[in-house]
């Protein structure tokens, strides 16, 4: 099922936030802000542009949907139209970019990264999102198994592979394990299983909204009878062991 992202964005931000586990990582790997120049890509909202703008640095948000960009703009961040794959800016234009749970939305990795090379020649260019790998530890599929199957969930070599390709000389990866749920994301969640007792949460998500609705529905529907039954907690952590190997989210840093 396809989203529309005009209308996520009028309550995007009812569950979604900046979650302090992703944030650490990004300024970790980012470096001083000292004014530089960044590049939010598929930014949506802008809430990490915001924290991102308050660490020091000068934030542009890119992302193809208006609706979006607009509630972007409304929190005072410089806001563009424009898809990642063919981005609206000249060569060299920023000192470093980010990208958030964009990458399994994109048809063409390659051209996203070569973008991301072209905006921001040196780096470091930082992209998170979840893998194969990372989708395949998280206890949801034991429930909805069809996410095993989503092409959007690539291996981890495939993005390497992309950045590489793209020119990015350094490449590194790291696994993000998640301590809050305040991005309001799948990955996130997973860690506080209660919150699948309501739909408040999880239906503002990708990964669950894109589902059939009948397919998410009885899904949910086990999850919360295993909750009430304790057998849940079985469940999670049948999958602990590959969940603490790639982590919630794998984040990936390139620099040429």
């Amino acid at each position: 099922m396809t989203i529309d992202y005009d209308a996520w964005a009028q309550r995007y931000d009812e569950t979604r936030g900046v979650s302090p586990s992703v944030l650490g990582a990004l300024l970790k790997v980012l470096g001083s802000p000292d004014g530089r120049s960044l590049l939010d890509i598929g930014g949506g909202t802008g809430n990490y542009s915001v924290a991102l703008r308050q660490a020091g640095f000068r934030v542009t948000l890119c992302d193809p949907s208006r609706g979006m960009a607009a509630r972007a703009d409304s929190k005072g961040i410089e806001a563009t139209v424009g898809d990642g794959q063919r981005l609206p800016f000249r060569d060299l234009s920023f000192d470093c970019a980010v990208a958030i749970k964009v990458l399994n939305h994109v048809p063409d990795r390659l051209a996203f990264a070569r973008e991301a090379r072209r905006v921001v020649p040196g780096g470091p260019v930082v992209l998170m999102h979840a893998t194969r790998e990372s989708i395949a530890g998280n206890w949801i599929c034991h429930y909805l198994p069809v996410l095993l199957d989503q092409e959007r969930f690539e291996p981890e070599t495939a993005t390497v592979e992309a950045l590489r390709a793209a020119g990015f000389a350094d490449v590194q990866v790291a696994h993000i394990r998640y301590s809050d749920l305040a991005d309001g994301s799948a990955q996130a969640l997973k860690r506080f299983p209660e919150a699948f007792l309501t739909d408040e949460r999880i239906m503002n998500t990708s990964l669950l909204s894109r589902l059939p609705a009948e397919v998410r529905g009885e899904a949910l529907e086990a999850i919360r009878r295993d909750y009430a039954s304790g057998r849940l907690q079985e469940v999670v952590a049948e999958y602990e062991e590959l969940s603490a190997k790639h982590g919630d989210g794998t984040m990936f840093v390139g620099r040429s």
